[in-house]
């Protein structure tokens, strides 16, 4: 069972996602797993992003997705489809356990 601060950052999850999400008029995007088939699920995507690495660096990230964990788990090589384009989960950079953060790569 989840606790009650685990309902309330689902939910301040739920609001973000609706406001900031890719394709909120376009339709929802998709998520295919490597191997698998394809699922709908909420995505936001951020450019230019600054990781900083368990050594404390910083490297910057072109693109970087955001996926609700309770969608999809993502897997490297996995592909986003979304209005702009196609894009193959690279290297996984961080979860909070509710959101998973991805670098991209476009595919052509």
């Amino acid at each position: 069972m989840s606790s009650d601060f685990d309902r309330l950052m689902r939910r301040a999850d739920t609001s973000l996602f609706r406001v900031f999400g890719e394709d909120r008029c376009a339709g929802k995007p998709s998520y295919t797993p490597p191997g698998g088939s394809p699922t709908g699920c909420e995505v936001m995507l951020g450019r230019d992003v600054a990781i900083t690495g368990a050594d404390g660096m910083f490297r910057s990230v072109k693109i970087v997705a955001e996926l609700r964990t309770h969608q999809v788990r993502g897997k490297r090589g996995g592909l986003l489809e979304l209005a702009e384009g196609r894009f193959k989960l690279q290297d996984f950079i961080d979860t909070d356990g509710l959101v998973e953060r991805w670098e991209l790569l476009e595919v052509t």
